[in-house]
C-alpha cells in the first residue's frame, strides 16, 4: 500500500542528498565524527534510557551494528560490565574512535570493534544473547545511502546469529521539536522531501520506522514492544551546543530551500543565523527535546 500518488524518482531523491552533503559543506571524516559526538551527546539520556530497559544480564553476549563510534556499546558496558559486547561497523574511522573511546573509559576488556557489513554478519548461529541497531536499519534506495530497500533480510541474518530467548532491539531517532516559539515554521520545514528522506510519498507504509513491530512479526519474533525515549535540549547554550545544535537542523532542513517560499526559506535563515538579532540559540528560555522510539521482541527457534 503507497502512501500518495505522486511519484518521486529516485534520482530526485539523490539531488536532494547530494545538495545535503555539497562540497562547499561536505564534512571531512574528522568533522563528520565530531558531528556524531555531538548527536551522540544530546541524544545520551535517551539511549541510556532504552539501553536501561533491555535487560542485559551479567556475562551476556551482545551484537551493536551498526555502532557508530561506539558510543552505545560504552553505554552498555557501562550498564553491566560483565557482558562481551561486540560492535561491527563498516567505517575504519569509527571503529578507532570507538576504540580509543573504550580504551579512555577503561572498558577495552569487556568491549571489542570489528570491520563488519550488517548486510552479512560474519558469526555463527546462536551467537549473541542481545542485537543492538540504532538508526541502522531506515528502508529505502541504496542510491541515497539505505542499506536496504526493505529489512527483512537484514532483521533475519540478525535472528540466524540470535540464540533462542535472545532480544532484537531496533531503534530510531523518531520525533524532534528544535524550534520553540516558531511551530508554524518548524512544521512546514518538516513537509520537505528533504526533512523525511528516505521516505518519499510512493513509499510502502509498512516500510515507514514506525511500523516496526510488523517487520518483527514477520520475522517470526514474539513479546514485540515499543518504546519512546525522551531527551530534553534547554539552553542556555555554549558556542560548542550552538554547533551541535545547527549541525542537527542542517541535518533535516539544510537541503529544503528548493521546496518553500522565499519568506518561509528566510524565515529559517534569520533565526539560524548566529550574526543575527533573532538567533534562536541565543535567546532566554529555549527547550526543545529529541526522541528515540526502541522496537524489540524476542527470538524464538
Amino acid at each position: 500500500m503507497n502512501t500518495g500518488s505522486l511519484f518521486i524518482p529516485k534520482s530526485r531523491l539523490k539531488k536532494i542528498k547530494e545538495r545535503q552533503m555539497a562540497e562547499d559543506s561536505r564534512p571531512t571524516a574528522e568533522e563528520y565524527i565530531k558531528s556524531l559526538e555531538r548527536s551522540n551527546k544530546a541524544s545520551e539520556k535517551a539511549i541510556r534510557a532504552a539501553i536501561g530497559e533491555l535487560g542485559l544480564f551479567p556475562n551476556c553476549n551482545v551484537l551493536d551494528i551498526p555502532c557508530g563510534i561506539g558510543n552505545p556499546s560504552q553505554w552498555m558496558a557501562e550498564e553491566q560490565s560483565t557482558a562481551n559486547i561486540v560492535g561491527i561497523d563498516i567505517s575504519e574511522e569509527h571503529l578507532l574512535k570507538a576504540r580509543m573511546l573504550t580504551e579512555r573509559k577503561k572498558t577495552s576488556n569487556s568491549v571489542v570493534f570489528l570491520k563488519g557489513n550488517i548486510n552479512n554478519l560474519e558469526f555463527e548461529e546462536d551467537t549473541f544473547d542481545f542485537i543492538w541497531c540504532c538508526d541502522g536499519l531506515w528502508p529505502g534506495a541504496v542510491e541515497i545511502g539505505c542499506l536496504a530497500e526493505d529489512p527483512y533480510e537484514i532483521l533475519s541474518e540478525m535472528v540466524r546469529v540470535s540464540k533462542d530467548g535472545g532480544t532484537i532491539a531496533i531503534v530510531f531517532w523518531s520525533s524532534q521539536k528544535l524550534l520553540p516559539g516558531y511551530p508554524l515554521l518548524e512544521a512546514r520545514l518538516n513537509t520537505t522531501l528533504a526533512a523525511n528522506i528516505p521516505v518519499t510519498p510512493q513509499t510502502d507504509s509498512d516500510l515507514h520506522f514506525m511500523r516496526a513491530p510488523l517487520w518483527l512479526e514477520k520475522t517470526g519474533l514474539k513479546n514485540i514492544k515499543s518504546r519512546t525515549f525522551a531527551a530534553d535540549i534547554n539552553g542556555p547554550f555554549n558556542n560548542e551546543r550552538k554547533k551541535a545544535m545547527l549541525g542537527f537542523l542542517h541535518m533535516f532542513w539544510g537541503a529544503a530551500e528548493t521546496e518553500l517560499s522565499p519568506e518561509i526559506w528566510e524565515q529559517y535563515k534569520t533565526i539560524t543565523n548566529p550574526d543575527s538579532d533573532e538567533f534562536i540559540f541565543n535567546k532566554e528560555g529555549y527547550a526543545g527535546f529529541i526522541t528515540y522510539t526502541m522496537f524489540t521482541g524476542s527470538v524464538v527457534k
